[in-house]
């Protein structure tokens, strides 16, 4: 397959203008070539230039949140100018930032890890390790501790003055609720909670010199837990007073329950963490007996890789708990409400686009600028090799198909487009 591409190297001295937000080029002198050897990607090369750019204001842009959450923030109102990347709303983020935090010391404890196996391992560092697994047991088995009773705290004190009878197999909802699925998916879930957490007691007593083999279980019952109180959160937003149950106390029970839930995502982070801390400790304690190889040096790479990971996921998440605006504009509609639990995808604010233009900046085809997440970036043409994949900063966007560039490019320097290939 062979590539063409296309070198804007001169413009004439007649004036760019920009009519009705479309650039138009006057005269500009275009030579064609042929390349004969495969570039990846391929497509045509054209040259970043300065001109002027005009982006039309009255796009309308409906913004949601992709995790679900409680509203802690709405600090702007309908009507209300904003910038571009000014925060619309946000979300609660404790117990993100609590996960986050744990993600940081796993990722600080596999990375210092590696770094001991590269260096080698000395005999004193085996009593360092020793102690390291003695006391990462001992966090691991509080931390399981603090799950069950956050667990049985949520369930008996919280959730069980929503029902009659919570704690035998005719636990009744007392809510008025209309969706008679969701009212008898958790019924059964309180009926079936009360022998599980008997037995999840039970295990931990008996597991207690090795708190390793409950973890697996323990973190299943979290979950069960959870999945109970996200039900009544449900139920509580649908629910309708009645006679003996005012919107006063379905209030009530909405703040019990969603700090019952609060509290069991903090327990799971704490679980997840102190099972990851002690595996840690018990892999450094191995290495060290055994000696370093370089499958060993592999393998805590690895651990490294996966902790990175986790930490980029959770930074994922916290930026998708914020909504901000993703151009310069006017907010048309705001439906998000502080202490409002939301759900992925549910439309809150609208904000239609103010527009913009300048008199000189840099740009290139819109087709040329690539988005990976968050990161714009375009294929610069690099000699005879192939094209160098480069961040960018973007600016306006013009309906004539330019974008500007704020920064990662300069003037002249060649970009791959992929547009419509001429023939």
């Amino acid at each position: 397959m062979r590539a063409r591409f296309i070198s804007v190297f001169t413009f004439l001295s007649k004036p760019v203008v920009a009519i009705g937000g479309a650039l138009i080029i006057a005269a500009v002198a275009v030579v064609f070539a042929m390349q004969t050897s495969a570039i990846i990607p391929s497509g045509q090369y054209t040259a970043a230039v300065m001109a002027p750019i005009t982006a039309q204001g009255g796009a309308n842009s409906e913004l949601s949140f992709q995790v679900p959450g409680q509203v802690v923030a709405t600090p702007v109102a309908i009507g209300q100018e904003v910038s571009e990347g000014a925060m619309l709303a946000a979300l609660d983020q404790s117990s993100l930032l609590a996960a986050r935090a744990g993600a940081v010391a796993n990722l600080e404890a596999a990375q210092a890890r590696l770094a001991a196996l590269r260096a080698g391992t000395r005999p004193e560092q085996l009593a360092i390790d020793q102690t390291n697994v003695a006391q990462a047991a001992n966090t691991l088995t509080n931390a399981l501790a603090a799950a069950y009773t956050n667990a049985d705290d949520a369930v008996h004190a919280k959730a069980d003055q929503l029902f009659t009878n919570p704690r035998n197999a005719t636990a009744a909802l007392t809510l008025l609720v209309a969706d008679a699925t969701l009212v008898n998916r958790i019924q059964t879930e309180r009926v079936t909670l009360e022998p599980a957490l008997a037995s999840w007691n039970a295990s931990l007593t008996s597991a207690a010199n090795d708190p390793e083999s409950v973890v697996g279980s323990s973190e299943a019952n979290v979950k069960t837990v959870t999945a109970f109180l996200n039900d009544l959160t449900v139920a509580l937003a649908e629910a309708s007073p009645s006679g003996s149950i005012s919107a006063a106390t379905i209030t009530g029970y909405q703040t019990s329950v969603n700090a019952g839930r609060l509290n069991m995502i903090a327990a799971l982070s704490g679980l997840v963490t102190a099972d990851t801390g002690y595996k840690a400790a018990q892999g450094a304690l191995t290495l060290a007996q055994a000696g370093a190889t370089q499958n060993d040096i592999d393998a805590q790479q690895a651990v490294v890789d996966a902790a990175q990971a986790a930490l980029r996921g959770i930074d994922v998440t916290l930026r998708e708990s914020t909504l901000t605006a993703p151009f310069a504009g006017t907010i048309t509609a705001m439906n998000a409400r502080l202490g409002q639990t939301v759900a992925p995808g549910q439309v809150l604010i609208s904000i239609e686009s103010a527009g913009g233009s300048k008199a000189s900046a840099l740009v290139v085809p819109s087709s040329s600028v690539i988005t990976d997440g968050d990161q714009a970036f375009v294929y610069v043409k690099d000699g005879s090799a192939a094209p160098t994949k480069t961040p960018v900063t973007t600016g306006l966007v013009s309906t004539s198909g330019m974008t500007e560039i704020v920064s990662g490019l300069t003037a002249g320097q060649e970009v791959l487009t992929f547009g419509t290939d001429s023939k």
